[in-house]
């Protein structure tokens, strides 16, 4: 049985996520003196972030991410009727954008001996200690959007229960979303689904979640190619938590422990990155490779294998102008996949939503307790622009 220690309050967005599974398998500054004019009508000097100028003004050498003005078309994904058309032919445009857009600063990047990594899921490339001169180089770019600092993410805090969970019962979460009834009217678990979190990690052996794990071959051998990404770089060989929120979280969606039901899907399979959250970088490699899952080597993509669902029970405190998982998110979106956000728990004031749930384009989960109320400590409105959030609630 999962811990019901671990009831951990932002979980609720995986309630949500399940239920979708459901609906789905029904139908089926830095400043300058004289800052220089780039190509596109941006200066060099706006293309900096604030938050980036701060850096500089501070040290003479920052981490930072470079955006690419030039965006894939994806508008005519949704037409393909075919799941591994449509996945392959937006990783294959977001790929060749990428590789065309930020070919230029790679070679100057790599010429001025400066460590990076490139990423096509948003077309970035994170560049590792460069100075401002640098930077200013960079920017002057016409291919480069902005710059920007790095943000960074968490795993909530844990905020005690207010309940328990019953041996050999259903969840008064899953009774309350009438998710048991869909079980018993329709025979709907979630077959045919496959589901995926950003996290800590899954115990893939746990003994509520080692059935639905897609790894499982079912005698008593496991295949964790294209199952399980090492984002974090603690679990090489087969899905791990060192946390135990990512265990959690994906109990409630697809956890089973014999009479005891704990998620909303039981009958979906489950696969995993391990992204939250030692990086930003982590993160959005670990959305990248959902697009398209690779083997435990990082070679052979295949995006057939990528997941229906994406839940990421996950984010910052603060308002964040970060647009880069804005940009895996409508990949996700173009490609088939729905994504599942935390709104965040940082209490019941105003202005409290947390990123990237806060973001108009991402669709972001609330909570309330037993009795049906508002839980106190759910983070809520407004979001981006005045954006309304959280887009919907779910048990705690």
């Amino acid at each position: 049985m999962l811990r019901p220690t671990r009831r951990l309050r932002l979980a609720r967005s995986l309630l949500s996520a399940g239920a979708a599974l459901v609906v789905v398998a029904t139908s089926l500054a830095a400043t300058g003196s004289a800052a220089q004019a780039a190509p596109g009508g941006s200066s060099t000097a706006d293309k900096i972030r604030p938050e980036l100028a701060e850096r500089f003004q501070a040290k003479s050498e920052s981490d930072f991410w470079i955006r690419f003005a030039p965006k894939a078309d994806l508008a005519k994904a949704s037409a393909i009727q075919d799941w591994n058309e449509r996945g392959t032919a937006v990783a294959t445009a977001l790929q060749q954008t990428a590789r065309e857009s930020q070919a230029k600063v790679r070679a100057e990047l790599g010429a001025a001996g400066i460590k990076f990594e490139s990423f096509w899921a948003t077309n970035a490339i994170k560049v590792e200690g460069a100075s401002q001169g640098m930077a200013r180089d960079i920017a002057a770019h016409g291919e480069v959007e902005g710059l920007y600092a790095p943000m960074e993410y968490e795993v909530p805090k844990v905020t005690a229960g207010t309940d328990e969970m019953t041996v050999n019962a259903v969840e008064w979460g899953i009774a309350n979303i009438n998710a048991d009834d869909v079980w018993a009217q329709y025979g709907v678990t979630g077959e045919g689904i496959t589901v995926a979190n950003i996290d800590t990690g899954v115990q893939f052996d746990h003994p509520a979640l080692v059935r639905s794990y897609r790894g499982n071959n079912g005698d008593g051998t496991f295949d964790h190619n294209y199952n399980w990404f090492n984002a974090a770089g603690t679990c090489a060989a087969a899905p791990c938590d060192t946390d135990g929120h990512g265990t959690h979280t994906m109990g409630t969606m697809a956890g089973a422990d014999g009479a005891n039901q704990i998620g909303v899907a039981p009958g979906v399979k489950w696969i995993a990155a391990n992204g939250c959250c030692p990086s930003d970088a982590a993160l959005i490699n670990s959305g990248q490779w959902m697009l398209q899952p690779r083997d435990l080597s990082g070679q052979n993509p295949d995006a057939s294998k990528r997941p229906n669902v994406i839940n990421n029970s996950w984010g910052s405190r603060v308002p964040s102008n970060d647009p880069f998982m804005e940009d895996v998110t409508l990949a996700w979106e173009a490609s088939g996949i729905f994504g599942s956000w935390s709104n965040g728990n940082s209490g019941s004031a105003c202005q409290t939503s947390g990123s990237p749930g806060s973001r108009i384009v991402n669709y972001s989960v609330g909570a309330y307790d037993v009795n049906n109320n508002i839980a106190g400590f759910s983070a809520r409105g407004a979001g981006q622009d005045g954006e309304i959030k959280p887009n919907i609630s779910a048990p705690a």
